[in-house]
This record gives structure tokens, sequence and C-alpha cells, in this order.
């Protein structure tokens, strides 16, 4: 872990993190840790973003960081990626353009591997980072990607 949290800190590192559990605490719901409406029609019409907090540890390393560097890349299937983009932008001051999303989590590797491509196409492997809470989602980075990866948690264990 004290490898990825130095590749973090370098200020060369590009950094993709997923939103949901990543940069949001992912309690949406009165009584469960997802929104209740999940999967209803009606849920489409609500912006659970509008009342996140920013999480203080990824807030600190990206205000500490190049905002130029730092993107990110979720899994909307319920047209919220608006919402999302403004909640990330106003917590984090994390650009809505730098904002990528896709229906399917199993496009994520492609996804990153492409934006990589285009925005820093002399990068080493070795200097992106792709942080994500979802244990698959890690799993596909690592098969499928030469990027490093990252658990939130990471934060947690360094505060």
């Amino acid at each position: 872990m004290s490898e990825i949290w130095e590749i973090l800190h370098r200020p060369d590192t590009v950094v993709f993190f997923d939103i949901d559990g990543t940069l949001t605490s992912y309690n949406y719901g009165k009584h469960h840790a997802h929104h209740e409406l999940d999967g209803k029609p009606e849920f489409r019409d609500v912006n659970i973003y509008a009342d996140c907090k920013r999480l203080k540890p990824l807030y600190d390393y990206i205000s500490g960081h190049d905002v130029n560097r730092l993107f990110c890349i979720s899994r909307e299937p319920h047209g919220h990626e608006e919402w999302k983009s403004e909640m990330v932008e106003r917590l984090y001051g994390i650009p809505a353009s730098h904002c990528f999303y896709t229906l399917e989590a199993r496009e994520k590797p492609q996804i990153v591997m492409n934006k990589v491509k285009e925005l820093f196409p002399d990068i080493s492997p070795e200097s992106v980072v792709l942080m994500d809470d979802n244990d698959d989602t890690l799993g596909m980075y690592m098969t499928q990607t030469p990027f490093c990866t990252a658990h939130p948690m990471l934060f947690m264990e360094k505060m």
C-alpha cells in the first residue's frame, strides 16, 4: 500500500475516481445504504446527489493535486450524470467535463484506456491510478489495464 500512496502523491500522477462509494458515502437512503427507490422509474427524478457531503480525506488529497490530472469514471444507469457531475465539481473541484459515464461497469477499463491514450499519450502506466470501491471493478482494472489500482479505504487507513 505504501507504493500506491507514494504514486498517488507524485505531481504527475493521473487519477480516475469512481463516484458512488468512492467520492460519496453511498448512504443515500433513509433506512438503507442505497436509495430505496433504486430500480423504480421515479428514481430518475430524484437528485440523490444534492445533499452529499465531501469526504474530507479524499478532498484533502484532491485539493492538493493538479485538477487537470483528476477524472471520474462512473456507472450510471439512472440518468443522473448531470447531478453527479455537478456534485463532483461542487464538492471536489473536479470539472464536470472530467466526468465520464457508462451503463455497464465492465466498460470502465476500456473507457479509461481510451481517455488516457487521448489525454496523456506518453504517460507511464505506473503514473495512472484507478480508484474504485468495487472489488469486481478493481479486478477488471487489474487484468485489463496496465495501470495502478487503489481502494478509497487507503485514505481512511492513512488518517
